[in-house]
């Protein structure tokens, strides 16, 4: 028996792009719910039928629920797969995000591959965390705690022979060294014996962009780019913007005015 189609929750306000998204998800072979424009409109939808395998909610929603308020009513009401957008990247909005933890925290516009893989992602993540979940036992059955422990998101650096849990979204950049990588977080400096693009691949590719030869930066925290200096700013630190990188970077950016 072949599988039911991946049924997808969309909620955006954005005409143009709500349909985009719906056309999107038809094209990969899924099922789009919606496309709604509101929060409101989603519960109802929501509870008129089966539930979706996935919800792509837009963080920035007009009325009383903005996506991230929509993303609890959907939680409280059965686990599911999140993935978030948002044309901007304010590090306010995405801490208030990053708490539900969504399998993907997409900037606007993304194309169809980047949907495709966040999807892929999000359903794998969530059908391992579903199938670690303890079933209930008899009193005397052993415990299985941590048997099958999932720290997929995190990644340990080692620091002084300590090993240092570290999640992708709390990194704000990585710079080469001569021998080693320094990856910089809010909270502290890590030393890494990675080569750049070694470490490039432990990283989420929709999230991270290499900037220049020796950088690269996790697009949450771009705030500033002035392509006249070749700089970029990430979470208040100015960076070099490498020629070659910078009109790749530009079209990547939604440019308004």
């Amino acid at each position: 028996m072949a599988a039911a189609p991946i049924r997808i929750l969309l909620v955006e306000d954005e005409p143009l792009y709500a349909q985009y998204l719906a056309l999107a998800a038809q094209n990969l072979g899924y099922v789009p719910l919606g496309p709604v424009s509101s929060a409101e409109e989603a519960l109802r939808l929501y509870h008129q039928g089966p539930p979706p395998d996935l919800a792509l909610l837009d963080i920035n929603l007009a009325g009383d629920l903005d996506g991230v308020d929509l993303a609890r009513e959907l939680l409280a009401a059965q686990p599911l797969p999140l993935l978030f957008s948002t044309a901007r990247a304010d590090t306010v909005t995405f801490a208030r995000a990053k708490v539900l933890g969504p399998s993907a925290y997409l900037l606007k516009p993304f194309d169809e591959r980047t949907l495709a893989h966040a999807v892929a992602l999000a359903l794998h993540n969530f059908a391992g965390i579903q199938a670690t979940q303890l079933p209930a036992a008899a009193d005397d059955a052993p415990l299985r705690l941590g048997a099958d422990l999932s720290l997929r998101h995190a990644l340990f650096l080692r620091d002084r022979g300590r090993l240092i849990k570290v999640l992708p979204v709390d990194i704000q950049y990585v710079e080469a060294g001569e021998k080693y990588c320094t990856v910089v977080t809010a909270a502290n400096k890590y030393a890494v014996r990675l080569s750049l693009r070694e470490l490039a691949q432990e990283l989420p590719a929709q999230q991270f962009v290499q900037i220049q030869r020796g950088y690269l930066i996790n697009a949450e925290y771009l705030e500033q780019l002035d392509p006249t200096a070749n700089t970029i700013t990430v979470a208040g630190t100015v960076l070099p913007l490498g020629r070659a990188y910078r009109e790749a970077l530009l079209r990547q950016l939604r440019l308004v005015g």
